[in-house]
């Protein structure tokens, strides 16, 4: 589960055997659940999926040819399609791809560690660049009265 808007992992889930993804949704439904106190009024799901549309009041929305289609269903399927990057990246640099840990705890905490090192290494991304703004305004700030001294000065030795 990724935050839309900041790009937070807000919950992942292991699976400990190969499931079909008809079968986690239910799972996923109830940490959506645990973490925000309510279900979803809708999902959105990729194409692979089969099974039911709706799960306790959530409709599920698959991917399908349709020239009707609503805005505000292809902004789903788009934020969906866009958590396929953050797996992907997860696998590739925080080691998800090998799980050098043993046992089924050890998946467990593989997960919920390489999601906390990349939301942490997100926050200080954007820390650092808050603080890089924060400082080219400082200094702009401090040439601006500079200059303002300078021309005041400036003034004053020449005409007076």
């Amino acid at each position: 589960m990724v935050d839309q808007h900041s790009g937070i992992i807000m919950g992942a889930i292991n699976f400990t055997e190969t499931l079909h993804s008809s079968k986690t949704i239910p799972e996923a439904l109830e940490q959506y659940e645990r973490l925000n106190g309510e279900l979803p009024k809708e999902v959105y799901v990729d194409r692979g999926y089969r099974g039911v549309k709706e799960y306790n009041g959530t409709k599920i929305n698959t991917t399908k040819p349709d020239k009707n289609i609503t805005k505000q269903k292809v902004k789903g399927h788009i934020q969906r399609a866009a958590i396929e990057p953050v797996i992907g990246y997860l696998k590739q640099h925080y080691r998800m791809g090998r799980n050098y840990l043993k046992g089924i705890i050890a998946d467990d905490k593989n997960i919920i560690l390489a999601a906390a090192a990349m939301n942490f290494k997100r926050r200080i991304n954007r820390w650092r660049t808050e603080a890089n703004l924060r400082s080219i305004l400082l200094l702009k700030y401090i040439q601006e009265v500079y200059w303002k001294f300078y021309t005041l000065y400036e003034n004053l030795l020449f005409k007076g």
